[in-house]
């Protein structure tokens, strides 16, 4: 009962941040603020600015896929760098309006002259553009946006904002390719983006064209890739007036045990295959795990399991939840956390977490 209440408590402080109407001040007298001390992990403080003004669009686009969560959770990865945890509040992103949104993911129609274009600063490419074959492709799906605050006193100051481009490549009636787009192909238009993006904000946000801007790239699902999600690939750091230099990130979720998996790190490929053996060696029936690793330039940052078990008993739940728990603990020695969801018959009955350098801990659920 009590993680239950916990669970609520928690849902209700996220519908409290994200059910407010959008703004777009730049500085804020109060807000409700939140402390990021009950997570795992080096999360953000928050606060409550109303929700992000292209948040439903982005979550009917990405609501039936991982991307919607690896998108944001991505951005605040390659924001820490120029805006810290240690300094800054995280606020949904609200400084862009709908007209902004439109102004730059639509295109004009086919034979607009140039002095009656609507959509002038349009991240998408040209009409009678060809890309690896393609005429006139779609490229941005759409944007996202986090915005960084910094406390003095009682006041919050937007002090610097992450875009997140993403791009999904379609045919002009908005199908996908039958081919995947060249990586050189993405690269050029990402460098071009990328600049429109800043230009854009420079010339008709005046209000934010002071502030530092990190714009980043995220490539949308591809299954020559991931079967997954999609992943960040490019990011650019713009303050001053100039354009920051882009450079290639690369964020990737694999499956254990996938291929990918094995090829891309052996090491954690042979740690969760002796785990996995471990589990189906002390169950009476069958026991499935699966696992995600999320890597950033080959290094695994984190893992998300999950056994699924068939148990008889309360007893047998906590013997095979210690041995996946010991196990964890004995054979993933390197430096990255670990979240173990238990589930029997589809019911979570057990978490086991075992964050950076220190040791596995189990929660059973119980009524």
């Amino acid at each position: 009962m009590r993680l239950k209440k916990i669970m609520l408590g928690g849902l209700t402080a996220v519908l409290l941040l994200t059910g407010c109407s959008s703004s777009t001040s730049s500085q804020r007298t109060s807000a409700n603020a939140t402390d990021a001390s009950s997570f795992s992990g080096d999360y953000y403080k928050m606060i409550d600015t109303g929700r992000g003004t292209n948040s439903e669009n982005l979550y009917l686009e990405f609501s039936s896929t991982n991307d919607l969560i690896t998108i944001g959770s991505g951005l605040q990865i390659l924001s820490e760098s120029h805006f810290s945890t240690d300094s800054y509040y995280l606020s949904e992103g609200t400084q862009l309006t709908n007209d902004d949104y439109e102004q730059l993911l639509k295109r004009d129609a086919v034979g607009t002259k140039k002095n009656k274009m609507k959509y002038p600063d349009t991240l998408q490419v040209a009409h009678g553009t060809t890309l690896d074959g393609i005429k006139d492709p779609i490229m941005a799906d759409t944007l996202t946006e986090q915005d960084y605050y910094v406390k003095s006193g009682t006041k919050y100051k937007l002090a610097g904002i992450s875009f997140a481009i993403i791009v999904n490549p379609k045919t002009s009636d908005n199908k996908k390719f039958d081919t995947t787009m060249s990586s050189t192909t993405i690269r050029n238009y990402s460098r071009d983006a990328i600049k429109k993006m800043y230009k854009y904000i420079r010339l008709k946000k005046k209000s934010l064209r002071n502030l530092p801007i990190n714009i980043c790239i995220y490539r949308a699902n591809d299954d020559e890739v991931s079967t997954i999600n999609g992943n960040y690939i490019y990011q650019a750091y713009c303050t001053n007036g100039n354009v920051g230099s882009m450079k290639s990130v690369n964020h990737e979720n694999v499956t254990f045990t996938s291929d990918r998996a094995k090829k891309l790190d052996a090491t954690a490929y042979s740690d969760f295959v002796t785990v996995k053996n471990a589990l189906k060696n002390a169950s009476t029936e069958s026991a499935g795990l699966v696992g995600t690793g999320h890597y950033i330039n080959g290094t695994l940052q984190s893992m998300k399991i999950e056994a699924h078990l068939n148990i008889k008993t309360y007893t047998e739940l906590l013997y095979l939840t210690s041995v996946l728990a010991d196990r964890i603990n004995s054979k993933f020695t390197e430096d990255f956390n670990i979240k173990c969801l238990v589930y029997s018959q589809d019911e979570l009955m057990a978490i086991i977490i075992k964050n950076k350098g220190e040791d596995a801990k189990t929660t059973i659920i119980e009524e």
